[in-house]
């Protein structure tokens, strides 16, 4: 194993122009994002093709509960990744080591937890979530498959593409988390159909199980063949659980695990609001979620791409480039989420009918799409600067800003709004909800730069 990045590395964090810096780290992670977004929304489409809003209807129920292992691999893959990057910053190896290789078994242990737990309880589960006598069986074949049988690979595939993204392998991580996606698409007909499996929708969620297993083990070769140009290891012997190692990554990784977590219940609660009107409406909430993975998923690839650069120039005291790498990575969010909430307002029907044909579907869904639509520039804000904190060790102020967004406010306006304007008042929330957080976020990012610039004493 190595003791030093590579000149090129170095290149990246150090000197390269700073278009040109996040372009290298941020562009891979994009890429493979948007085929995790692919393969994410092709499950929808293909199931919408089967055109049983039962079965439409239990992908949504599940979302949540997949959306919680999401939460359990960031909390260690983006706690991991920013210790590391910061430690890559200050040339700290051991700590390299130490970080690289907790994260990953600790993220290995919660997520068997969690598997586990889902499996025992996962009928009770669905039922409190919103699954009736239709979608239930639908709902549990595809929990089974997708959280208890795929847990284990999805969440590793997503720690270990944070651990070797944060020493600057932005690119082959991005190919790591592809090669899931496009065996994903592949694979879903051949399992979904009756011209090859017929498992309906059981097949969907043992495709994409099957999908990340193989991705996964490319992961775990790369990181695992000897060879000079990688610092992380894998070494359960690297693993250590003190403060400064376990503690930190779990400080640093939490808001967004929190992020998820609240995501995750206010879901259930839209859920269960939805699930009092009409199939058709609770089918077209699910497909308004994956149509706004578009942007999502861009924004997330340009913050997660963005987040080792960050962090390796706060931990070697250039502000000035930590600073000019996050306008630019705010600047190229923007654009994406504006361009996507021009589009959504322009033709809401046609984007519902990609997935769905339904009658009722498509008319619930072209309102829900043009009222939730609104959030995804104010989201692209929230979660750059959000990422910023995270990249800087500032747990804290990440933690509260993402508590905030999703939780203690939504979920009881949700019920507020469905009474005012029943069930479109419902997705009206969310807008209302990012316009105020994005705010809070701009004025707690300039605090901090402000401190930054005393600490640096630069003057821009």
């Amino acid at each position: 194993m190595k003791n030093q990045l590579s000149e090129k590395e170095i290149e990246i964090f150090e000197t390269m122009p700073v278009p040109r810096a996040v372009a290298a780290l941020a562009v891979p992670t994009v890429i493979s994002q948007i085929i995790a977004m692919v393969y994410n929304i092709a499950d929808t489409w293909y199931i919408g093709q089967l055109n049983d809003t039962g079965m439409m209807a239990a992908v949504t129920l599940v979302f949540p509960a997949f959306l919680m292992l999401s939460a359990a691999a960031n909390l260690f893959g983006i706690g991991g990744a920013s210790l590391l990057s910061r430690s890559l910053g200050r040339r700290d190896y051991e700590m390299v080591r130490r970080a690289g290789a907790s994260a990953a078994w600790l993220a290995a242990a919660a997520t068997l937890v969690y598997s586990f737990t889902v499996f025992v309880w996962r009928e009770p589960l669905l039922s409190a979530l919103g699954a009736d006598e239709n979608s239930l069986p639908h709902a549990s074949a595809y929990l089974f498959w997708t959280v208890t049988v795929g847990g284990l690979p999805t969440s590793m595939n997503m720690v270990l593409a944070h651990l070797i993204r944060a020493e600057g392998q932005s690119k082959r991580a991005s190919f790591g988390m592809s090669l899931g996606g496009v065996l994903n698409v592949a694979l879903d007909p051949i399992f979904i159909y009756d011209w090859g499996f017929g498992l309906a929708m059981e097949g969907a969620a043992i495709a994409t199980a099957l999908s990340n297993a193989i991705a996964t083990l490319y992961l775990l070769y790369y990181l695992l063949k000897p060879r000079e140009d990688n610092v992380v290891s894998l070494s359960p012997r690297y693993v250590s659980l003190a403060r400064n190692t376990a503690g930190e990554i779990f400080f640093v990784g939490l808001p967004a695990t929190v992020q998820l977590v609240m995501n995750a219940l206010s879901n259930i609660t839209l859920n269960y609001l939805m699930s009092a009107y009409t199939a058709g409406a609770l089918s077209a909430v699910g497909i308004v979620k994956k149509i706004d993975q578009v942007p999502t998923y861009i924004v997330q690839g340009i913050c997660s791409g963005v987040i080792p650069l960050l962090a390796y120039n706060y931990a070697s005291g250039d502000y000035k480039r930590l600073w000019r790498c996050t306008y630019f990575a705010g600047l190229c969010s923007l654009a994406v989420t504006l361009s996507y909430l021009a589009m959504c307002e322009t033709i809401p029907a046609a984007l519902i009918r990609i997935f769905m044909e339904d009658a009722s579907a498509v008319s619930a869904g072209s309102v829900f799409l043009r009222l939730h639509c609104v959030s995804i520039p104010f989201l692209s804000i929230i979660s750059l600067i959000i990422a910023f904190f995270q990249a800087t060790g500032r747990g804290k102020p990440a933690l509260v800003l993402s508590f905030l967004r999703k939780g203690p406010i939504d979920i009881p306006l949700m019920w507020f709004m469905n009474i005012v304007w029943p069930m479109y008042g419902i997705m009206s929330v969310q807008p209302m909800m990012d316009i105020a957080v994005a705010s809070v976020c701009v004025a707690t990012y300039k605090v901090m730069q402000k401190r930054d610039r005393r600490r640096a004493g630069a003057r821009l």
